[in-house]
Order: structure tokens, then C-alpha cells, then sequence
């Protein structure tokens, strides 16, 4: 069937849906009688590009098979979904592979992160079991422009803002980037198509959520209708220059690896940003065989052991990779982590220098007529109101189950969740200080100020406290967000 006639008599809204995803098809030059393995949960995303790819079928020649994992997270909601997975997928006649987790909820670490990972590794999976050469995913415009303002957010450069590709790494394909949440709700109200939906979507409390359902609306409205689509050209066009730029950086790389896990400083410096950084970040990749949690403030820290040394230094890595510089060679291995930090209590000036050697960081305070004082440009700074911080500010140790009540906003946060969202790395984390008045968090340098002693109308005097991070030999500095 022609893809004429599949289109003759379609609605204007499945029209632009089959003629998106049908283009996308062809810029990753899907050929006659490759499979392809969609994933499905059930929700409107995932139905859309189903149908989508049911339709096109024929035209392109592919096998279609469908893969759903139910995670188990949501109880019999997730029952229901694969339930309904499995009723559509009968409905149309596709192949449907289903499997369920098991034991997700019980593990440790990050809940979302363990899920995706779950994902991808069932996916990779049965497209290998099943032969298929692409595995769809459901992701589209409003997906993507989260995506960026998440990063932007936590802090990133031209590769992080290029979010997701519509073709790779490796398998994957995102036929449906072009479209925005609207049209796939559109063409699925042209099809009569029914759908579930995932409450903790719009009632979840992590990031993305968060942005989905507030923040992003909220600039909509407020300050520039259509910033969901500016945000995903924006991915489009950084994705296009950092295609080109990892191009070049991927032949400086082979001219001065020394081995596939050695590098020849000198040369790598004389590069200069911005190919120098991206050469490291394709060294980091081929020598730990994925950037799996790497996030850029660890090539910015692994950056400044490269141009600032020490010498002889060694920065961990995630994964249990430590980076290694001998003089002019730069290595990577894998390490056998970092011993466990002294705790450390240190009473801050309130007007002079404090060294934490224990976190690798430097207070500086000052003690200010609150009519002279000029509120602080970012994170790394904070006032407090000078009598009621008389009794003390004292850094110490981040200890797991660390709460702060963020200034500004109402209840409170683990900290732990803030430093999983600034991405300060894991092995870092427990030399991260905490300034401290009494029992309470009253500020975490570069990442929140909390409640106590805050400056007010009544504020006669302000004790101002500046913290640098890595200024005692450390070579590192968490993102401030």
C-alpha cells in the first residue's frame, strides 16, 4: 500500500503524526526487512508511536514487535497497563515481549534511575533475542525541552544541551521529536485511540515533574508561549555543532592517545577549549567504555587536573574509575575508591579566614552594617543576621538523612536529593560541608541557603560568609546550579 493511500481519507492531526514519524524513518534510512522493537507502557507517547509505526509498516518493509516491561512500582496500575499493552498489541496482531521486574522497589540508590536502567538493559535485550536492528522509543518535542531545562538547570555545556538525538546511540530511534504533547494527543482523539496514564507523571515529585507540571507551564504563560518548541531547536542545533566538534575532537584523540587508556597532556593543553575538553570527554568514554555517570562537573574537575595539576594528582571517578596524572600523562583505571573521610567540626569566623581542610574549602566572613550590605549574586555567598548567628556557625560533615528547610520554600529537603540534582559526585558528597547553627542547617555553600538567621528589616548588623571550593589543593568545584 502506498503511503498515498495510507494517508488519503486521515484526519489533518494524523496526517502530520504519520508524515513526521515517516520522515524520521527515512533520515535513519530504515530498509526493507529490518525489525523493529517499539517500546511500549501504554501511555498516550507510546500508543501514538505504535500506531504510528503499525500504519507505516508496509511502506518501509519492516517486522514490528512490541516490548513492555512492567516495573511494579504502581501496583495494580501497572498490572492494568501491561493488561492493556497486551490487548492492543492482540488488537493490531503485533508481537508483544512483556516482562516484569522484580524486586525494583528493595534495591538502593536513586529509584528513577534504577528503573531507566532496568529499561534500557530489557531493551537492548530483547532486540538481540528478537534480531532488531531499531529499537523506537516514544519520546517527543515537550520530552526534549524538558530535558534541556533539567540540565540547564543542573549545569551543562554544548553536548548536555543536545539532549536526545532521533537516531542513536546505537539502536535507538525517537521518531516523533517534531511533535509536541498536543498533536500526539490530537492524532489520538482522531484515531478514537485509547490510552492509560501514569498519575505519578503529573503527581510526582522529582524533577522532571516538577517541570512538566509547574515550572514549564508557568513560563508558557508568563514570559514565552511556544518555549517548548525554542528548547527543543535549541537541543537540535547544539546536537548539530557538537556532532561536528566531537568529529574533530575524535581525530585529535587517536593523534595523542598514548594507548587507549594514556594521553599525552602536553598536547591535549596546547588544544585549548573548546576541542580540548571534548577530546577528554570521547577519552573518558573509550577508556571506560560509556559516560555513564559522568556528568560535566566531573570533565570540568578532571579539566583542571589537566592545566592545574597537582602533578602527581588523582581524581575519582564514578564507576570506581580513577583518573590519574604523572606529570605529562593522563591515565585512567579502575580504582579501588577512596578511603573514608575524617569527620571534621570546624567553628567559622565570623570575621576573618577559616580553613576546612577536611572539605578542601576556605570561609571568608566579614562583619557589615546591614545598611552597607548588598544582597549575595549566587550560592557561594550567604548573610546572616550577625545577633542571632552570635552563638556560632560551624561546618561539618554531610551525614546521610541530612535535611535543610530551603529559604523561600515551604517543609523541607534531603539534601542528599540536592546533591544528586547539582550532580557533586558520589565520593565527594560526605566532605561536603554543612554550615551549621545549632542543630539546624543554615546554609550548604553553592547549593541552598536554609532558614535560620536570615536578614530582616530588624537586621542591625550581618556577618557575610564566602565559602571557595577546592581552594586548599582539591581539584574540583560542584556546579552551583
Amino acid at each position: 500500500m502506498t503511503r498515498g493511500k495510507k494517508l488519503c481519507g486521515a484526519s489533518g492531526a494524523q496526517r502530520r503524526l504519520l508524515t513526521v514519524v515517516a520522515g524520521a524513518l527515512r533520515r535513519a534510512a530504515i530498509s526493507r526487512g529490518e525489525t523493529m522493537l517499539a517500546a511500549v507502557s501504554g501511555g498516550p507517547d507510546s500508543v501514538a508511536l505504535l500506531l504510528a509505526l503499525w500504519t507505516l509498516r508496509e511502506e518501509f518493509g519492516f517486522a514490528l514487535i512490541a516490548a513492555h516491561l512492567n516495573h511494579g512500582l504502581r501496583g495494580a496500575e501497572s498490572d492494568r497497563d501491561e493488561a492493556f499493552v497486551r490487548a492492543l498489541c492482540a488488537r493490531l496482531g503485533v508481537e508483544l515481549v512483556a516482562e516484569r521486574a522484580a524486586a525494583l522497589n528493595s534495591g538502593s540508590g536513586n529509584l528513577e534511575e534504577r528503573a531507566r536502567a532496568l529499561r534500557r538493559r530489557f531493551l537492548e535485550r530483547t532486540a538481540e533475542a528478537k534480531g532488531a536492528s531499531r529499537v523506537a522509543l516514544g519520546h517527543q518535542r515537550d520530552d526534549q525541552a524538558e530535558t534541556v531545562l533539567m540540565r540547564l538547570l543542573r549545569g551543562t555545556g554544548i553536548a548536555g544541551l543536545g539532549a536526545m538525538a532521533e537516531v542513536g546511540p546505537g539502536r535507538l530511534i525517537r521518531p516523533m521529536l517534531e511533535l509536541g504533547r498536543a498533536e500526539i494527543m490530537e492524532f489520538l482523539a482522531a484515531r478514537k485511540a485509547e490510552f492509560v496514564r501514569d498519575r505519578t507523571n503529573e503527581e510526582g515529585d522529582n524533577l522532571r515533574s516538577r517541570l512538566r507540571c509547574r515550572l514549564l507551564p508557568l513560563l508558557e504563560r508568563e514570559h514565552g508561549a511556544g518555549l517548548s518548541r525554542r528548547l527543543a531547536e535549541l537541543a537540535r542545533e547544539a546536537g548539530a555543532v557538537d556532532r561536528l566538534v566531537e568529529k574533530l575532537a575524535q581525530a585529535e584523540l587517536d593523534a595523542i592517545s598514548r594507548a587507549p587508556d594514556r594521553l599525552d597532556l602536553a598536547r591535549l593543553v596546547r588544544l585549548g577549549a573548546p576541542l580540548a575538553p571534548v577530546v577528554l570527554r570521547l577519552f573518558l568514554a573509550r577508556a571506560a567504555g560509556s559516560l555513564r555517570g559522568i556528568a560535566r562537573v566531573h570533565l570540568e574537575a578532571l579539566w583542571r587536573l589537566c592545566i592545574a595539576g597537582p602533578p602527581n594528582g588523582r581524581l575519582d571517578l564514578p564507576g570506581g574509575w580513577q583518573a590519574l596524572r604523572s606529570y605529562g600523562e593522563l591515565s585512567l583505571k579502575r580504582g579501588q575508591g577512596a578511603a573514608a573521610p575524617q569527620t571534621y567540626r570546624v567553628r567559622l569566623s565570623l570575621c576573618g579566614r577559616t580553613e576546612v581542610a577536611g572539605a578542601g574549602f576556605i570561609f571568608e566572613s566579614a562583619l557589615l552594617s546591614a545598611n552597607a550590605v548588598e544582597m549575595p549574586g549566587d550560592l557561594w555567598s550567604a548573610l546572616f543576621d550577625a545577633q542571632e548567628a552570635a552563638e556560632g556557625l560551624v561546618a561539618r560533615n554531610f551525614t546521610p538523612g541530612d535535611r535543610v528547610r530551603p529559604f523561600g520554600l515551604g517543609g523541607s529537603r534531603k539534601v542528599k536529593e540536592l546533591f544528586i540534582e547539582r550532580k557533586v559526585p558520589r565520593p565527594l558528597r560526605a566532605l561536603y560541608p554543612m554550615v551549621m547553627l545549632g542543630d539546624e542547617i543554615a546554609w550548604v555553600p553553592g547549593l541552598v541557603r536554609g532558614q535560620p538567621a536570615l536578614v530582616t528589616e530588624k537586621t542591625r548588623e550581618v556577618v557575610r560568609l564566602r565559602a571557595r571550593a577546592g581552594a586548599l589543593g582539591a581539584p574540583w568545584r560542584p556546579v552551583a546550579g
